[in-house]
């Protein structure tokens, strides 16, 4: 084989990976035209999946951004683990448990221990503001410090220092 053709087959080797994620970038929303399932790219480049709608509405407000990737591009990308909610915007329950929980950063859930703890961080229509989560996503969370009292949880703040998806990470 020639030099020059082997020089032309060693660099199509070496950006034939590159090539497979042309396009996308770090903090992506993709999906495949054979899949409905929409993920979140990282900034590890490795690809987070979002286990139901209420969970990405927690962080987008419409599918706008979603970009239609390959196949092969969306494998190209390691699937590492499920978004959760965005922490401080809707409380969750398990299906199993009537406990009440407030999201925290890093996937953290801290049981709202009272119904007047609810109320004063959710409002009066705290109950409206409930998602319930299946058991096979619980584990995508962790249980922290239960909340006895409002003060002892920011909504606010846990909502605004959740940036991003990356930043949300544990």
């Amino acid at each position: 084989m020639q030099p020059k053709h082997l020089l032309i087959l060693l660099t199509a080797a070496l950006l034939s990976p590159l090539a497979s994620h042309a396009g996308v970038g770090t903090g992506m929303l993709i999906k495949s035209s054979s899949n409905a399932s929409i993920y979140y790219v990282g900034q590890d480049q490795k690809r987070y999946a979002f286990p139901t709608e209420a969970v990405f509405k927690s962080w987008y407000d419409d599918f706008s951004n979603v970009q239609t990737v390959s196949d092969q591009t969306l494998a190209s990308y390691p699937l590492i683990k499920n978004v959760t909610y965005r922490p401080g915007t809707r409380l969750v329950k398990i299906t199993t448990d009537p406990k009440v929980y407030a999201v925290a950063r890093g996937g953290i859930l801290r049981w709202v221990q009272t119904e007047a703890v609810a109320r004063a961080l959710y409002g009066d229509t705290w109950t409206t503001q409930v998602d319930d989560v299946a058991d096979a996503f619980f584990a995508n969370y962790q249980v922290g410090n239960p909340i006895a009292v409002a003060t002892e949880f920011n909504r606010s703040e846990e909502r605004t220092n959740a940036v991003s998806i990356d930043t949300n990470q544990t």
